[in-house]
């Protein structure tokens, strides 16, 4: 009876493809490449790369890679242990600051976010929206922003009359803080930074690593730390954030630390369960946010961008930033 089992497994293992662990690579470092989203061949999240960029995928079937500071790449997996992935050709050109700063810090961001309901897409967003950052103070000022905003019709994940008493609509427009992570890790007297990692007391949260090659600092942190879950009830539904991870690129020098004014790009992605006991109610949530600093400039004053500009600017960033080819397609067949 064992052998017809072991023989029954190898029969379904050769038909299916076989998982396997795979490293993530910087084609020319070499190091890992942590927190990498990692789409299906119908466009659905199904994982992201850990801080030592493993991750599992089965032989024989097709992926789409997704990384704030990576090309994005697409391929069927065969049996190699490690994938390299090509650092980002988008390049912003250099602004030129006088020695008496002007008042403000004016960028623009090209930003997505997308969010699967157990598995399926159900919103999309992105668009550009554009900040005006105090030099001194770091208070931050939205000025205009333009979006394109997509939700499924599909019947299955739609919610009921009384699922409407709390939104499961997580998707979200970017927002710059006035500190970022790494400000944030320093000024905590629980993390630290060192030997390429992210640490909190003597746990690993993360990594930090440098590209002097490509003037660039990339910061990866599990955002749930020193919680493993964060729980949440309200009307009888019971939210689940199981994990969240966080991700800035960074202009980088040796001469100032990397702050607001040298962000390049921005990822987080949560992973959240939504639960109604008396509607008998389970979804799996997963939400993608990013953006890209595609403009800077310093400023003496507030002068917010045209409507028409900013449609302009749309359509020349969006362009620059593909997402996975799936997701592409489900959004011009339900448009």
């Amino acid at each position: 009876m064992k052998y017809f089992i072991l023989a029954h497994i190898l029969f379904l293992t050769r038909f299916v493809g076989f998982a396997q662990q795979v490293m993530l690579a910087d084609s020319i470092t070499k190091t890992p490449v942590s927190y990498a989203t990692i789409y299906d061949a119908k466009g659905t999240v199904i994982g992201r790369s850990d801080m030592g960029g493993n991750v599992i995928l089965q032989k024989g079937c097709e992926y789409h890679i997704s990384h704030i500071s990576y090309e994005s790449r697409s391929l069927v997996y065969n049996e190699d242990s490690i994938i390299l992935l090509s650092p980002s050709s988008h390049q912003l050109s250099e602004v030129t600051v006088t020695a008496k700063r002007k008042k403000y810090y004016h960028c623009k961001v090209y930003f997505r976010s997308i969010e699967h309901v157990d598995s399926c897409l159900k919103y999309y967003m992105d668009g550009i929206r554009e900040f005006y950052i105090n030099t001194k103070n770091k208070k931050v000022h939205c000025g205009n922003v333009i979006t394109n905003y997509f939700m499924s019709k599909r019947q299955d994940i739609a919610q009921k009359k009384r699922s409407m008493m709390i939104s499961d609509r997580y998707t979200a427009l970017p927002f710059l803080d006035k500190y970022t992570l790494y400000e944030e890790t320093m000024r905590d007297k629980k993390r630290s930074i060192k030997a390429g990692g992210v640490f909190a007391d003597t746990v690993s949260i993360g990594r930090c690593e440098m590209f002097p090659e490509r003037k660039e600092m990339l910061l990866s942190i599990n955002a749930l730390w020193p919680k493993n879950t964060l729980v949440i009830n309200l009307f009888g539904y019971t939210q689940v954030l199981s994990r969240h991870n966080k991700t800035e690129l960074y202009r980088h020098d040796d001469d100032n630390a990397p702050s607001v004014f040298n962000l390049k790009s921005f990822n987080s992605y949560r992973h959240l369960t939504l639960a109604h006991k008396k509607d008998n109610l389970v979804r799996d949530i997963d939400v993608e946010d990013v953006f890209y600093v595609v403009e800077y400039e310093y400023a003496d004053k507030k002068e917010a961008s045209s409507s028409e500009l900013l449609q302009k600017d749309y359509k020349k960033y969006s362009g620059m930033f593909p997402i996975a080819e799936r997701i592409r397609e489900q959004l011009i067949r339900e448009e």
